[in-house]
């Protein structure tokens, strides 16, 4: 018995050896297979208009929890037409494109889409296929001034830097989603204090192709200064802040904040053109609700590490002189610096930061007597660009394109409008500002080296300014693998 015991543990020891230490089993395996390379491409263009302004609701205009919207806004539209598109939004039936540039106009009675259908799926996308923007000149006895905005194509996440909450002033996000699907959005607020932490900042709800009106004052009251973060999840979305001021019991001065670029360490801002400079002061200094009738630079610094600034105002000729600002912004703050003692002329600003930051300018106007009134209007850094970029033109009141080279080299560009074209040559670290045809779109095309724009209307004094976007989807190259 005993012998068989031993014999058996002999038998199963050299077994476990063999399944342990013996040639492995034969196992069925799956062939490799090359993933395959497939073009995709980019979807249609489309880009969302955010519409009419907002004035609150209810009997007489005063609640404060409802809005409604303000007459109608006019959208200007620069479409290529080329072959193979049509663009859809603009009447009942798309409009076919035949390889000649249309210059489109619409009243807007709410948030509009315009999209360009491209048969082929090729055409190359950005401003030369379709740039839009809107303008109103608000008279409504709550909400008066010019508010001019870029039409957006709908994004994910957005940085806005400007606008207050201060007595008198009131900020509403106008949030608007095109798309066929729900959208929550959360919401980061920065002013003169650091950091809100106020309920109900996330989980806002813009539902598929509507508009939501957030009041900012509901997060952050009798705020001076602003910067704004936005995020989305579901559907994509477009974003702006609709600015006013009320001094007194009149409202004067509207405008909207566009989204503004990415931080840097280095911002052009085109488009300084100022005017009713003295009456502005003779404003400011009558009564504190004119405070803020003034040039200003807005800083936020994102980051942990205060940031150490200096912004260059210059003028485009040698009659006017601007000036220098060298200062120092709190990090997660936003912080102003007034822009003091600049006359009447047309400048352009340089910022140089240590750390990245994001920055605006405030440009104001006014007038005293006769027929007195104050607007202003939010300028965003310009994006560099080296490519044709093309930016459409409102049929009324006075346009004027600010095209800046920041390099220490003079460059030329061509200005394309209608039919013609005239060659501009702009000066080392200079600005060329193009009085633009009413109605006609303008096509800028540098040759050699990055410039910058921006778009500044003038209706009756009052002012808007509106950046020269690129507005793109992208296409690529997918790899797919079947097993």
């Amino acid at each position: 018995m005993v012998i068989r015991i031993i014999r058996f543990t002999l038998v199963a020891a050299v077994a476990s050896a063999a399944v342990v230490y013996g040639a492995p089993l034969a196992l069925l395996s799956t062939p490799s297979i090359e993933p395959q390379v497939h073009e995709v491409s980019a979807k249609d263009l489309q880009i969302t208009c955010a519409g009419p302004a907002f004035v609150p609701g209810g009997k007489n205009q005063t609640s404060v929890s409802t809005f409604i919207r303000a007459a109608t806004a006019s959208a200007s539209l620069s479409y290529s037409a080329s072959k193979g598109t049509s663009l859809k939004g603009y009447s009942s039936k798309p409009v076919t494109g035949f390889d000649v540039r249309q210059d489109i106009f619409k009243k807007l009675t709410k948030e509009s889409s315009f999209t360009v259908l491209d048969e082929t799926g090729k055409k190359a996308q950005g401003s030369e296929l379709l740039a839009v923007n809107q303008i109103q000149f608000a008279r409504n006895k709550s909400l008066r001034g010019l508010l001019a905005a870029p039409c957006l194509r709908p994004q994910s996440e957005f940085w806005l830097v400007g606008g207050s909450t201060a007595v008198g002033r009131e900020a509403l996000l106008v949030l608007t989603n095109p798309t066929s699907i729900d959208s929550t959005v959360d919401l980061e607020i920065f002013t003169e204090n650091g950091t809100s932490n106020s309920a109900g900042l996330s989980g806002i709800s813009v539902p598929a192709n509507k508009t939501t009106v957030v009041p900012i004052s509901s997060f952050v009251l009798r705020a001076e200064s602003i910067a704004v973060h936005v995020i989305s999840r579901g559907g994509s979305i477009t974003a702006l802040i609709q600015q006013k001021a009320v001094r007194g019991n009149s409202a004067a001065g509207a405008d909207y904040i566009s989204p503004a670029p990415q931080a840097s360490t280095k911002a052009i801002i085109p488009g300084i053109l100022i005017r009713g400079s003295k009456d502005s002061a003779k404003f400011k200094a009558t009564a504190d609700k004119y405070s803020d009738i003034e040039q200003m630079l807005r800083v936020f610094v994102p980051g942990k590490k205060d940031a150490t600034i200096t912004f260059q105002v210059l003028g485009t000729s040698s009659e006017t002189f601007g000036t220098v600002l060298s200062v120092t912004a709190i990090a997660g703050k936003v912080t102003d610096f007034p822009i003091p003692a600049l006359d009447d002329g047309d400048y352009f600003g340089i910022l140089d930061s240590d750390v990245p930051v994001n920055s605006s300018v405030r440009l104001v106007r006014s007038k005293t007597i006769p027929g007195a009134y104050t607007d202003f209007s939010w300028i965003n850094p310009a994006e560099a660009f080296t490519t044709p970029r093309y930016i459409a033109v409102p049929k009324v009141g006075i346009s004027k394109l600010s095209v800046t080279n920041a390099s220490d080299k003079p460059t030329t560009i061509s200005i394309k409008i209608g039919g013609e074209t005239v060659k501009r040559t702009i000066g080392a670290s200079s600005t060329e500002v193009i009085r633009a045809t009413p109605g006609l779109s303008m096509g800028i095309i540098p040759s050699d080296q990055e410039v910058f724009a921006n778009l500044v209307i003038d209706i009756d004094g009052r002012i808007g300014v509106i950046p020269v976007l690129d507005d793109k989807n992208i296409s690529g190259q997918v790899e797919v693998s079947v097993h």
